[in-house]
């Protein structure tokens, strides 16, 4: 899942008023900064499926990144980052990095491990329906922008959608994608697209004007 992530990060904006977006945007990607992160370390992979042309979607050994009692601790840890003592945003940031492995486990094979790589595996596997999966994750984009637009009278709030919209048509693009690239080519995109679009919702939600 790729817009679907963000756009419960935007939605969550309506709960942390005091919390730029940016950071609640980085805490719902933070799996996949940190999948980057022990890629290039050697420590997690992603897997090609033989129908990947037709099927269009990946496996992964990601047991740092995307177990669920790993993201609780790295929840727990931005939380507390971020949140200078407020309670309300401790629990909406550590909720976000959380909310990863429960999206991820409605779209992935079953492959998210509730601890390490030897643990039980959890996924649904939508991804197996790809178009549905996509039109899912669009419409929940549609919905946690459609909060975040009520939650600010910024102009800057225009900004937002436009990257919400870009990112929407960036999460499509595997439909069309008949050869996956290798995780070496993934690396820079796990571990740069958090950063830069979260980085960019922050400048934007820097004047947000709580209704």
């Amino acid at each position: 899942m790729g817009v679907g992530h963000a756009a419960v990060a935007l939605g969550a904006s309506r709960w942390a008023p005091r919390v730029n977006a940016g950071w609640l945007v980085f805490a719902a990607l933070l799996a996949d900064f940190l999948l980057g992160i022990f890629a290039a370390l050697g420590l997690e992979q992603a897997h090609i499926p033989a129908n990947y042309s037709t099927g269009h979607y990946l496996t992964f050994t990601f047991p740092w990144s995307h177990g669920l009692v790993p993201l609780l601790v790295w929840g727990a840890l931005l939380g507390l980052l971020v949140s200078r003592g407020e309670r309300r945003a401790f629990v909406v940031i550590s909720a976000l990095v959380v909310s990863h492995y429960l999206l991820d486990g409605i779209v992935h094979v079953a492959g998210l491990p509730l601890l390490g790589e030897g643990s039980p595996k959890v996924g649904l596997g939508l991804w197996k329906n790809m178009p549905l999966e996509l039109a899912i994750e669009t419409a929940l984009a549609a919905v946690g922008v459609s909060i975040y637009l009520s939650a600010t009278r910024s102009a800057a709030r225009w900004g937002v959608v436009a990257l919400m919209l870009i990112l929407t048509a960036g999460t499509w693009t595997p439909m069309f994608a008949t050869t996956a690239p290798s995780t070496a080519q993934m690396i820079p995109g796990w571990i740069g697209l958090p950063l830069v679009f979260s980085a960019l919702i922050y400048v934007l939600d820097r004047r947000r004007a709580v209704v």
